[in-house]
């Protein structure tokens, strides 16, 4: 838990998930919604720590795990994918 020792509790989930993509070797950034002044302030939260090695793995595992769409992921936009 990224949370757990404390050095991270001023994050939230989403602040984790993109430091997580963001230290993807092939990800230079990520796109994100903000609607105010309050999503801004959340979103630069993401730059005040790093995931640990550990870290990284636990959510590994999780990423592993899931199930998405067969097929190339544009077929979802072409409707070829119900």
């Amino acid at each position: 838990d990224v949370k757990a020792d404390g050095r991270c509790a001023d994050v939230n989930i989403s602040n984790i998930a993109q430091r997580y993509v963001l230290d993807t070797p092939a990800v230079a950034s990520v796109l994100v919604g903000v609607r105010n002044k309050k999503h801004i302030q959340e979103n630069v939260r993401t730059h005040s720590f790093s995931l640990t090695s550990a870290e990284r793995d636990a959510i590994d595992a999780i990423v592993k795990k899931r199930r998405g769409p067969a097929g190339d992921v544009w077929d979802i936009e072409r409707g070829a994918i119900f």
